[in-house]
């Protein structure tokens, strides 16, 4: 693993639950990307790229992005560090282990998929925002849960445990933790790109 910096915009910070804390965004963007071929998150997406897209739902946020060996050079945006995963292989679990040991224990994160070029900056600014004194907030339509999701300080202690193969759902849902499940009606939430067909519909 190594980590490498972006210079960029300063720390922000987001009120939460009357408080101010720090939060920082993590995207998860390492990846396979075996159903389009690989570096799917390269490919042309409106200005930029899907990856791009992901990232400026983050911009009023330090970020943090977990990209494979390949990925590395193709971050390029302000306030964000890059974490490489040199074993993207080893699925999302441990690209999240990663992104959390490299974010301060005392700061929330939002966790986006680096696939969700739909996702909206006022989505991720007001489930920050919702956490408040909960462990744990995410977006939710019909029922069925979305990203990003934000972890506490105190959530994020369990992704330690998390084994390779193991997903996200496994913190979000643990008995011990307090849920904000926000109702939305908001498909970037949902809508991934995960094969050519996929990013033929999607693509502006």
């Amino acid at each position: 693993m190594s980590v490498d910096s972006i210079e960029g915009g300063a720390i922000g910070e987001v009120i939460l639950g009357g408080d101010m804390r720090d939060a920082t965004c993590v995207v998860l963007a390492a990846g396979l990307g075996t159903r389009m071929g690989g570096d799917k998150l390269t490919k042309r997406f409106g200005d930029g790229t899907i990856l791009d897209a992901a990232l400026a739902a983050c911009a009023s946020f330090p970020t943090l992005v977990v990209a494979s060996p390949a990925l590395r050079l193709d971050v390029l945006a302000p306030n964000v560090r890059v974490v490489v995963n040199d074993e993207p292989e080893r699925g999302m679990a441990h690209s999240l282990r990663l992104a959390n040991a490299n974010v301060s224990a005392d700061d929330a994160i939002a966790v986006l998929l680096g696939d969700k070029p739909l996702v909206r900056a006022d989505l991720v600014a007001r489930m920050i925002g919702e956490l408040g004194e909960n462990d744990v907030a995410y977006p939710v339509r019909d029922g069925k849960p979305g990203h990003p999701v934000v972890f506490s300080p105190f959530a994020r202690a369990l992704i330690i445990a998390l084994r390779d193969g193991d997903t996200i759902h496994l913190v979000r849902d643990h008995e011990m933790l307090t849920r904000r499940a926000v109702e939305i009606d908001d498909e970037g939430a949902y809508v991934d790109v995960d094969t050519e067909e996929d990013y033929k519909r999607l693509r502006p």
